[in-house]
């Protein structure tokens, strides 16, 4: 393995397509694993790929459902690898401080829970991790792992902002979301972008290979990677269930 790696476990935005899963992303690193996000279909990919033992923490872009819906899940995994001594430590779960209702219900003797802020910093995996904040309906942070040289950048959902170009800024991979599709109704469009959009980004930021996540299930991809291409100069990737990227 490279440095870095990234498996796709889940893309599908909002509610995935028959035998999908929202979003889910793991990322693997010489010295560990990390779970960024966990939403509906991932915990029955997961097995595939890891347990909940090997991972080195969870980190939860925001506390929507087609984020977090299998979060419960990993930790009655959780539960059990405590109970059984497969795991000495609790699992160690990063999540945005709001909405604090959805915050507290993903607390108990299965998790350590770290509130994400701007200013946190993490090293997960022998990687350093910054967060920052993004423009999605409640609070969302993109997340930037740097192993070895190597960079992921991951965009949480959001709309169009500045401050993800700078964090994405010459990024050897980039998870986008692009949820918004011409003759697609998955989405109203509020808090996410299209696929021009997440290639401008990447365009201005200079990131090595750009590949769109959290789809919409009724979207047209050969149109969002035809518009994607004609705005970002580099590979742009459309993921399927057993994608990986490495670096």
């Amino acid at each position: 393995m490279r440095a870095l790696q990234v498996t796709i476990l889940g893309y599908w935005g909002g509610y995935p397509s028959a035998g999908g899963a929202t979003a889910g992303y793991l990322v693997t690193t010489d010295e560990g694993q990390i779970l960024l996000d966990c939403g509906s279909g991932v915990m029955s990919r997961l097995p595939y790929h890891t347990s909940v033992e090997r991972l080195s923490g969870v980190i939860l872009s925001h506390l929507h459902h087609d984020h977090m819906a299998d979060i419960g899940i990993l930790q009655y995994a959780a539960v059990g690898a405590l109970r059984t001594n497969r795991m000495s430590e609790k699992l160690k779960l990063f999540a945005p401080e709001e909405p604090s209702d959805m915050l507290v219900k993903l607390q108990g003797p299965h998790s350590d829970i770290t509130p994400i802020r701007p200013d946190l910093k993490v090293r997960l995996a022998g990687a350093d991790i910054e967060f920052v904040p993004v423009e999605h309906t409640i609070s969302c942070f993109a997340v930037k792992i740097t192993y070895k040289g190597k960079v992921l950048v991951y965009s949480g959902d959001t709309s169009y902002c500045e401050s993800l170009i700078e964090l994405a800024r010459d990024a050897d991979i980039f998870l986008c979301e692009a949820t918004i599709c011409e003759g697609s109704y998955h989405t109203t469009g509020q808090g996410h972008m299209d696929a021009g959009q997440a290639a401008a980004i990447a365009e201005k930021a200079r990131v090595k290979k750009l590949v769109l996540v959290h789809l919409p299930s009724d979207g047209n991809f050969e149109l969002m990677k035809q518009t994607a291409s004609a705005v970002f100069g580099g590979p742009v990737f459309l993921p399927d269930s057993a994608s990986m990227y490495t670096v």
